[in-house]
């Protein structure tokens, strides 16, 4: 999942951010979304809010498609 984040971030730096989390490290955070598995993608909109979480790796295009269905452009 590391690349195709590297990647988003690389060729839409515009428009969407990505993060990766060591959980290890940030608990709270885990504990706080309920993340019991990784990979574990959080998509987050402008406000802060989550809407939509994905367990399991997920393609480059299946990541933008995300954010597209969500109304936020990203192509």
């Amino acid at each position: 999942m590391s690349k195709v984040l590297d990647s988003i971030n690389e060729k839409y730096a515009e428009k969407i951010f990505t993060e990766k989390i060591n959980l290890m490290n940030n608990r709270d955070i885990s504990r706080e979304f309920n993340v019991r598995y990784v990979p574990h993608l959080l998509f987050v909109d402008a406000k802060g809010e989550v809407f939509k979480q994905q367990i399991g790796f997920m393609r480059e295009d299946d990541v933008l498609e995300a954010f597209e269905n969500a109304g936020i452009g990203i192509r």
